[in-house]
């Protein structure tokens, strides 16, 4: 209970200081015996319930932007037909949890629906792969939420992660990633 009449009394205080500087700032006092009406200064309030409101970016406000000014990325540029587009690997790698490879990708500046991302894992003469469709993102293709391999499907070792974009107008493959199965 004590802490709480110690808080409210805080409080209590930062409300009056606050208070004590606004009619202060706008020529209300009680020191001076008087009205801050009476030494010439407005009416706490008077002059700002009758202004209208400011524009931004006007002469009225000088010290804030206008909220149209605001920074954006420039449009991505969409590749052309038949063109070879960049595939990113952002992940990859063993998971334990799902027991398989798992790998994340996306086309760079290309933004379609439609095509296909296929995962190459190769070692030695084996090859495994996998596909899913590409989703238009917002300045990109994306892989969807990841490719996947089972790791039933693996022998242990080192196997070469390559994913590969396929569309009617474009294609691309990423650099080739190591993955390590145990």
């Amino acid at each position: 209970m004590h802490a709480i009449w110690r808080t409210r009394t805080r409080s209590l205080t930062a409300t009056v200081v606050t208070a004590t500087a606004l009619l202060a700032a706008a020529g209300c006092t009680s020191s001076s015996g008087g009205s801050g009406a009476d030494s010439g200064a407005p009416a706490v309030g008077s002059v700002a319930a009758d202004a209208p409101p400011a524009v931004y970016g006007s002469d009225d406000v000088p010290t804030r932007p206008d909220p149209t000014d605001v920074a954006t990325d420039p449009p991505a540029e969409a590749s052309s037909a038949g063109s070879d587009v960049p595939v990113v690997v952002t992940y990859s790698g063993w998971q334990d949890t799902s027991a398989a490879v798992e790998v994340g990708a996306y086309v760079g500046g290309l933004v379609e629906d439609g095509g296909t991302c296929t995962l190459t894992l190769t070692k030695g003469g084996e090859e495994v792969a996998t596909s899913t469709a590409g989703m238009a993102d917002a300045s990109s293709t994306s892989c969807g939420s990841g490719l996947t391999v089972p790791g039933a499907e693996l022998a242990s070792g080192t196997w070469s992660a390559v994913v590969s974009y396929e569309s009617a107008t474009s294609s691309g493959s990423s650099d080739d990633v190591a993955v390590e199965v145990p």
